[in-house]
Protein backbone atom coordinates (compact mmCIF):
# COMPACT_ATOMS: atom_id res chain seq x y z
CA UNK A 1 0.00 0.00 0.00
CA UNK A 2 1.36 3.80 -1.09
CA UNK A 3 1.78 5.81 1.57
CA UNK A 4 -0.18 9.59 1.12
CA UNK A 5 3.92 10.67 0.04
CA UNK A 6 3.98 8.18 -2.51
CA UNK A 7 0.70 8.76 -3.61
CA UNK A 8 1.35 12.31 -4.64
CA UNK A 9 3.83 11.65 -6.89
CA UNK A 10 2.18 9.33 -9.38
CA UNK A 11 2.06 10.15 -12.60
CA UNK A 12 1.36 9.19 -16.15
CA UNK A 13 3.85 6.88 -16.83
CA UNK A 14 3.28 5.31 -13.44
CA UNK A 15 -0.40 4.97 -13.82
CA UNK A 16 -0.46 3.77 -17.80
CA UNK A 17 2.62 1.05 -16.85
CA UNK A 18 -0.48 -2.07 -16.85
CA UNK A 19 -1.56 -1.14 -19.83
CA UNK A 20 1.51 -1.11 -20.96
CA UNK A 21 2.08 -4.15 -20.14
CA UNK A 22 -0.70 -5.87 -21.40
CA UNK A 23 0.06 -4.19 -24.73
CA UNK A 24 3.40 -5.83 -24.63
CA UNK A 25 2.10 -9.36 -23.99
CA UNK A 26 1.06 -11.92 -27.02
CA UNK A 27 -2.20 -12.27 -25.19
CA UNK A 28 -5.20 -12.48 -27.62
CA UNK A 29 -7.44 -10.08 -25.24
CA UNK A 30 -4.75 -7.36 -25.10
CA UNK A 31 -6.94 -4.99 -27.37
CA UNK A 32 -10.05 -5.26 -25.56
CA UNK A 33 -8.26 -5.42 -21.85
CA UNK A 34 -5.96 -2.61 -22.81
CA UNK A 35 -9.29 -0.55 -24.08
CA UNK A 36 -11.05 -1.31 -20.81
CA UNK A 37 -8.22 -0.33 -18.68
CA UNK A 38 -7.24 2.89 -20.60
CA UNK A 39 -10.72 3.95 -20.31
CA UNK A 40 -11.02 3.67 -16.94
CA UNK A 41 -7.69 5.42 -16.40
CA UNK A 42 -8.59 8.41 -18.37
CA UNK A 43 -11.94 8.66 -16.63
CA UNK A 44 -10.39 8.71 -13.28
CA UNK A 45 -8.25 11.36 -14.45
CA UNK A 46 -10.55 13.65 -14.91
CA UNK A 47 -12.71 12.64 -11.84
CA UNK A 48 -9.38 13.38 -9.67
CA UNK A 49 -8.97 16.43 -11.45
CA UNK A 50 -12.42 17.41 -10.50
CA UNK A 51 -12.24 16.32 -6.79
CA UNK A 52 -8.95 18.20 -6.63
CA UNK A 53 -10.90 21.72 -7.88
CA UNK A 54 -13.67 21.19 -5.22
CA UNK A 55 -11.08 20.56 -2.37
CA UNK A 56 -9.38 24.19 -3.18
CA UNK A 57 -12.78 25.25 -1.72
CA UNK A 58 -11.46 26.94 1.24
CA UNK A 59 -14.12 25.49 3.56
CA UNK A 60 -12.50 21.66 2.89
CA UNK A 61 -9.58 20.43 4.70
CA UNK A 62 -8.75 16.81 5.52
CA UNK A 63 -11.42 16.56 7.95
CA UNK A 64 -14.10 16.68 5.18
CA UNK A 65 -12.40 13.82 3.12
CA UNK A 66 -15.01 10.66 4.23
CA UNK A 67 -18.21 13.40 3.16
CA UNK A 68 -16.53 14.38 0.37
CA UNK A 69 -15.90 10.98 -1.55
CA UNK A 70 -19.43 9.64 0.47
CA UNK A 71 -21.46 12.48 -1.65
CA UNK A 72 -19.68 11.74 -5.00
CA UNK A 73 -20.11 8.10 -4.58
CA UNK A 74 -23.92 8.52 -3.70
CA UNK A 75 -24.17 10.01 -7.53
CA UNK A 76 -24.90 7.09 -9.61
CA UNK A 77 -25.18 9.47 -12.68
CA UNK A 78 -21.79 11.34 -12.71
CA UNK A 79 -19.42 9.91 -15.76
CA UNK A 80 -16.34 11.85 -18.05
CA UNK A 81 -18.19 14.48 -19.63
CA UNK A 82 -20.12 15.77 -16.59
CA UNK A 83 -16.48 15.96 -14.74
CA UNK A 84 -15.75 18.22 -17.95
CA UNK A 85 -18.44 20.17 -17.36
CA UNK A 86 -17.75 20.90 -13.25
CA UNK A 87 -14.23 21.40 -14.20
CA UNK A 88 -15.56 23.88 -16.94
CA UNK A 89 -17.72 25.72 -13.68
CA UNK A 90 -14.93 25.85 -11.43
CA UNK A 91 -11.78 26.71 -13.26
CA UNK A 92 -11.59 30.66 -14.81
CA UNK A 93 -10.07 28.73 -17.59
CA UNK A 94 -11.86 26.15 -19.55
CA UNK A 95 -10.59 22.27 -20.39
CA UNK A 96 -10.35 23.55 -23.91
CA UNK A 97 -8.20 26.16 -23.35
CA UNK A 98 -6.17 24.21 -21.53
CA UNK A 99 -5.68 21.25 -23.75
CA UNK A 100 -5.37 23.81 -26.69
CA UNK A 101 -4.77 22.41 -30.16
CA UNK A 102 -7.26 19.35 -31.73
CA UNK A 103 -9.56 19.25 -28.65
CA UNK A 104 -12.60 19.16 -30.25
CA UNK A 105 -11.59 16.47 -32.54
CA UNK A 106 -10.14 14.43 -29.30
CA UNK A 107 -12.84 15.06 -27.02
CA UNK A 108 -15.28 14.06 -29.89
CA UNK A 109 -13.25 10.67 -30.41
CA UNK A 110 -13.05 10.21 -26.63
CA UNK A 111 -16.55 10.77 -25.65
CA UNK A 112 -17.70 8.18 -28.41
CA UNK A 113 -15.01 5.41 -26.90
CA UNK A 114 -17.24 5.59 -23.86
CA UNK A 115 -20.09 4.38 -25.85
CA UNK A 116 -17.65 1.37 -26.76
CA UNK A 117 -16.36 1.19 -23.33
CA UNK A 118 -20.39 0.42 -21.82
CA UNK A 119 -20.80 -1.94 -24.70
CA UNK A 120 -17.90 -4.06 -23.97
CA UNK A 121 -18.26 -4.20 -20.04
CA UNK A 122 -21.77 -5.75 -20.62
CA UNK A 123 -20.39 -8.26 -22.89
CA UNK A 124 -22.36 -6.76 -25.86
CA UNK A 125 -20.92 -6.17 -29.60
CA UNK A 126 -20.13 -2.72 -30.41
CA UNK A 127 -21.99 -1.25 -32.86
CA UNK A 128 -18.91 -0.80 -35.66
CA UNK A 129 -17.57 -4.54 -35.16
CA UNK A 130 -13.94 -3.33 -33.05
CA UNK A 131 -11.23 -5.33 -34.34
CA UNK A 132 -8.34 -5.61 -32.14
CA UNK A 133 -6.65 -3.22 -33.87
CA UNK A 134 -9.29 -0.71 -33.85
CA UNK A 135 -9.43 -0.99 -30.05
CA UNK A 136 -5.43 -0.26 -30.13
CA UNK A 137 -5.94 2.51 -31.64
CA UNK A 138 -8.31 3.99 -29.08
CA UNK A 139 -5.56 2.67 -26.56
CA UNK A 140 -3.20 5.11 -28.09
CA UNK A 141 -5.73 8.00 -28.49
CA UNK A 142 -6.72 7.96 -24.69
CA UNK A 143 -3.15 7.60 -23.81
CA UNK A 144 -2.21 10.35 -26.03
CA UNK A 145 -5.15 12.58 -24.32
CA UNK A 146 -4.04 12.06 -20.45
CA UNK A 147 -0.49 12.66 -21.27
CA UNK A 148 -1.35 15.89 -23.14
CA UNK A 149 -3.58 17.22 -19.81
CA UNK A 150 -1.03 15.91 -17.35
CA UNK A 151 1.61 18.26 -19.50
CA UNK A 152 -1.28 20.88 -19.41
CA UNK A 153 -2.60 20.87 -16.05
CA UNK A 154 0.30 20.19 -14.30
CA UNK A 155 1.92 24.07 -15.61
CA UNK A 156 -2.17 25.12 -15.24
CA UNK A 157 -3.31 24.47 -11.84
CA UNK A 158 -0.27 22.70 -9.95
CA UNK A 159 -2.40 18.69 -10.39
CA UNK A 160 -2.17 16.03 -13.10
CA UNK A 161 -4.97 14.07 -12.02
CA UNK A 162 -2.66 10.73 -10.87
CA UNK A 163 -2.41 11.28 -7.81
CA UNK A 164 -3.99 11.76 -4.46
CA UNK A 165 -6.54 14.57 -5.35
CA UNK A 166 -7.46 15.89 -1.80
CA UNK A 167 -4.64 18.29 -1.61
CA UNK A 168 -4.11 21.83 -1.84
CA UNK A 169 -2.38 23.18 -4.94
CA UNK A 170 0.92 24.86 -4.56
CA UNK A 171 -0.40 27.23 -7.13
CA UNK A 172 -2.65 30.35 -6.46
CA UNK A 173 -5.67 29.58 -8.27
CA UNK A 174 -8.49 31.19 -9.46
CA UNK A 175 -11.52 29.43 -8.28
CA UNK A 176 -15.39 30.20 -9.63
CA UNK A 177 -18.74 29.77 -8.03
CA UNK A 178 -17.10 28.67 -4.60
CA UNK A 179 -20.74 29.27 -2.98
CA UNK A 180 -21.98 26.41 -4.99
CA UNK A 181 -19.93 23.86 -3.76
CA UNK A 182 -18.97 25.38 -0.04
CA UNK A 183 -20.79 22.86 2.05
CA UNK A 184 -21.43 19.16 1.42
CA UNK A 185 -25.24 19.88 1.33
CA UNK A 186 -24.40 22.17 -1.62
CA UNK A 187 -22.00 20.12 -3.18
CA UNK A 188 -24.59 17.43 -3.42
CA UNK A 189 -26.61 19.88 -5.47
CA UNK A 190 -23.72 20.75 -7.31
CA UNK A 191 -23.74 17.10 -8.52
CA UNK A 192 -26.62 16.91 -9.12
CA UNK A 193 -26.78 20.38 -11.17
CA UNK A 194 -23.72 18.98 -13.61
CA UNK A 195 -25.19 15.94 -14.04
CA UNK A 196 -28.90 17.17 -15.11
CA UNK A 197 -29.33 17.99 -19.08
CA UNK A 198 -30.49 21.39 -19.69
CA UNK A 199 -33.79 21.87 -21.23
Amino acid sequence: MKTDDEENYMNYNQDFETVNLILASNSETRGVDAFTLSWIKAEKQMRRVFTFLIFQNPNYNKDSLFDLRRTLAENKNIYFRHFIKGINLILSKQIKDIYGDNYDEDIIKILSFAKDRDKIFHGQITASGLTRDDLLKRVDHIKRWCKKLDDKLSSEIGYNGFSNSFCKSTIDLTINNLEEYETIAKYKAFLTKITTKSK
